[in-house]
């Protein structure tokens, strides 16, 4: 009984994995498809309304891009940041709201065909671009600060990616404590209590190759001289002895 609880268990495991990996590929392919279709539908009014500013056709052409770009980021952003701080997580659907509310404003008054000021849709224009790059710079700051804190809590969690020279260190000299305890350890040996360490002599340094020549050569040369003076005092006494016994 246990064993085919264990089997239905396991292929019910299976089946929600399956489940729940094409229920998210299904999200994110209707989401890029939804993202294609907003671009295309939104990118007409939005130009008209660069060229209403008196943006040139070229340049108006480029504002659709920024701002599709700039929603993409918050997007992605907004994925990255999941299990940041609320106010980052925050931070990235706020401006995600704000992007398409404001999209969504314009589009509507150019579709009602509401006369806009010329020289305050101007300055908003021209102030636009360097709006969005501010705030998709903000975002790659969050995104990187959070990925330098992920970082250092799976080190601060790790113990086994300590640094080798700590690691070099301790194993080369042992701390003070542990040599104070072996020093505790060999002077409460009643064996080792009356070993007298006697210091080792020093050792006389020998004497280099022409020294020892010098050497040899001065005694074979006292040794002729010395044999001489022995066999003249001999002679002597024999001299000495021979008087009288003539």
């Amino acid at each position: 009984m246990d064993d085919l609880t264990d089997t239905r268990r396991l292929r019910q495991a299976g089946y929600n994995r399956r489940l729940h990996i094409t229920a998210v590929i299904s999200v994110i392919t209707g989401a890029a498809l939804l993202a294609i279709a907003a671009f295309l539908l939104s990118y007409a009014r939005i130009h008209e309304i660069a060229l209403t500013a008196g943006v040139s056709p070229s340049l108006a052409a480029l504002y659709p891009l920024v701002f599709d770009t700039t929603l993409v980021i918050a997007c992605v952003a907004a994925l990255a940041l999941r299990g940041a701080p609320w106010w980052m997580r925050y931070s990235a659907v706020l401006i995600i709201m704000i992007l398409l509310a404001l999209v969504a404003v314009g589009e509507a008054l150019h579709s009602a065909a509401i006369s806009l000021p010329q020289r305050s849709t101007a300055a908003t224009v021209a102030a636009v671009p360097w709006a969005l790059f501010l705030i998709a710079f903000g975002l790659g700051l969050l995104v990187l600060k959070y990925q330098r804190r992920v970082r250092a809590m799976a080190r601060a969690q790790d113990p086994d990616e300590a640094p080798e020279s700590v690691s070099r260190t301790s194993t080369k000299k042992p701390p003070l404590e542990q040599r104070n305890a072996h020093s505790a350890q060999w002077n409460s040996d009643p064996d080792t209590g009356a070993v007298r360490i006697v210091p080792a002599e020093p050792k006389r340094p020998s004497p280099s190759p022409s020294k020892q020549s010098g050497t040899q050569e001065a005694r074979l040369s006292s040794a002729p001289a010395n044999g001489h003076r022995h066999n003249h005092g001999h002679g002597h006494g024999h001299q000495h002895h021979s008087g009288p016994l003539g």
